[in-house]
């Protein structure tokens, strides 16, 4: 059952990863917009498709998870910091794909994928 709740949250992080690159220009503006510092703009769609190659293969699976975590709590605590903004912004949490602003919608799913990465590494 590990291997299948890896397995979710690992497509997700490719198909966020696949989609910043496809975009990236616009990934670009809307990462910056939303305070991201130049060289993250590059580093988080890398970091999730290695993340995501290393979560479906099992090496380093501890780590791998751990690190999992810390990237989507940050990315939940930007979520929570950016909810209380007047002007919400795009999430951009799938590149310049995702257009509509950021709701707490974009909370629960990460708050999921949290849940699965734990229930991945208890089930290991």
């Amino acid at each position: 059952m590990s291997f299948v709740f890896a397995l979710v949250v690992a497509a997700v992080f490719i198909y966020a990863g696949v989609a910043k690159f496809a975009t990236f220009n616009n990934w670009t503006i809307q990462a910056q917009a939303l305070g991201a510092p130049d060289p993250f703009v590059v580093i988080v769609p890398l970091v999730e498709i290695a993340l995501a190659v290393l979560l479906v293969s099992g090496w380093w699976f501890e780590q791998t998870v751990a690190a999992s975590l810390v990237l989507l709590v940050a990315f939940t605590i930007l979520l929570l910091v950016r909810l209380g903004d007047t002007e919400r912004l795009p999430c951009s949490c799938f590149g310049a794909t995702s257009q509509r602003p950021m709701s707490w919608l974009d909370v629960a799913r990460n708050v999921i994928l949290i849940a699965l990465l734990v229930m991945a590494y208890l089930t290991k």
